[in-house]
């Protein structure tokens, strides 16, 4: 949304204590925090308002657009203290005081009147303004198609459910090859506990979808069933919709908030409208140039000028990183499985890898070339083993 200069708390008070009141259990499978927003004074429906739930640190948890009705739904967070802000463009705003979500019985639908004033927009300076540049309505249907297949989402936690999982592995593999280090492919079975080894969501929103393991390795994440179904994941993307060929398809993107400076993911979901499933998930990598300048190129350079100074000359140029940001990201196809849930049966990522490459120029003389290389990692199930707590398993 767009925040503006001088908005003050408009919601009346009895706003507050209807949002205090009931109580609702955070560990019921599939609950739902919902209410509907009505216009003080007429009780006329607010559609279009922006309603979010706050953690303690100020991060977004879940968040929701009331719809034509003032109606709105969002899944219940874990126990603990929030806050509920309602904004709504060309009006004032307003956040909660502390709202507490324990394990009682819940009471019902939460019933909010608003009082609904306009605020001239003319005379206010904007200050900032919102990192998701959809319309309301676009947002709305992004938002209920994500809460759609967020069910099967949430259950793609293999290990919760399996005891391990036979994967048929193609990977790059480093070999010693005439004079030097290269990479082939590799195909391997390996028995594991899950199909992806991914980063926690929490460890994703704050760190990104990359890591330096060393001056010469890095490690790059997927955004799995796990870290799509992550309040995290909502805080740091914005959602809208994609069409797709057919009409039984649509497609759910997402791309990172404009203040994400770390390495992040943006693509498509792609979901069965009708079996409401989810099918597949393609997504690209972002921000890649600054993570390898960053902790790839040094090491380089470095070993460059140790090593190669006096086969290139004294005088060693260094050219821009030469990469193709969209060649790297990958895909991700779901499948279910006995009992309802979910997983990812199959998969391949493209990674990028910093190679150095020699140049010389009659012009420029020597110069060094940092570039980007693919390394694909693909991978996929091949045999299910259920565990003991699993009595309907094959």
């Amino acid at each position: 949304m767009i925040r503006y200069a001088g908005v003050r708390t408009a919601l009346a008070a009895s706003l507050a204590l209807a949002l205090l009141a009931p109580m609702v259990t955070a560990q019921e499978p599939g609950a739902r925090l919902t209410g509907i927003l009505l216009s003080e004074g007429d009780g006329a429906p607010v559609d279009g308002a922006v309603v979010s739930v706050d953690g303690p640190d100020g991060v977004v948890v879940w968040e929701t657009l009331s719809n034509s009705s003032g109606a709105f739904s969002l899944p219940l967070p874990p126990p603990g203290t929030y806050r509920v802000r309602v904004s709504r463009i060309g009006y004032e705003s307003w956040t909660s005081g502390p709202v507490r979500i324990d394990s009682a019985q819940a009471t019902g639908p939460l019933r909010l009147e608003v009082p609904v004033r306009a605020v001239p927009l003319p005379e206010l300076m904007v200050t900032e303004q919102t990192d998701c540049p959809t319309t309301p309505e676009e947002r709305r249907r992004a938002f209920e198609l994500y809460e759609s297949v967020l069910p099967a989402l949430v259950s793609m936690s293999a290990e919760e459910v399996f005891d391990s999982l036979v994967v048929r592995l193609d990977r790059p593999v480093r070999v010693w090859r005439r004079g030097s280090f290269r990479y082939v492919q590799d195909t391997v079975t390996v028995v594991v506990p899950k199909a992806l080894n991914n980063a926690a969501p929490t460890h994703l929103e704050a760190f990104g979808y990359a890591e330096a393991v060393n001056d010469s390795t890095t490690t790059f994440y997927a955004p799995d069933g796990e870290a799509l179904a992550s309040p995290g994941f909502l805080a740091t993307h914005c959602l809208s919709t994609t069409k797709a060929e057919d009409e039984v398809t649509a497609g759910l993107s997402f791309q990172p908030r404009l203040d994400r400076d770390v390495v992040d993911v943006q693509g498509v979901l792609w979901i069965d409208t009708v079996a409401v499933e989810p099918q597949k998930l393609e997504f690209r990598y972002t921000s890649l140039r600054p993570f390898l300048r960053r902790y790839l190129l040094p090491n380089l350079e470095s070993h460059v000028l140790s090593r190669r100074q006096e086969e290139l000359g004294r005088r060693v140029r260094f050219h821009a990183i030469e990469l193709i940001e969209s060649d790297y990201g990958g895909a991700l196809h779901f499948e279910r499985i006995e009992g309802g849930g979910w997983l990812v049966r199959e998969w391949r990522i493209v990674r990028p890898r910093l190679a150095i490459f020699f140049r010389s120029d009659v012009v420029l003389g020597a110069y060094v070339q940092p570039k980007a290389v693919p390394l694909t990692h693909s991978g996929r199930i091949l045999a299910i083993f259920r565990s003991q707590r699993d009595k309907g398993g094959r």
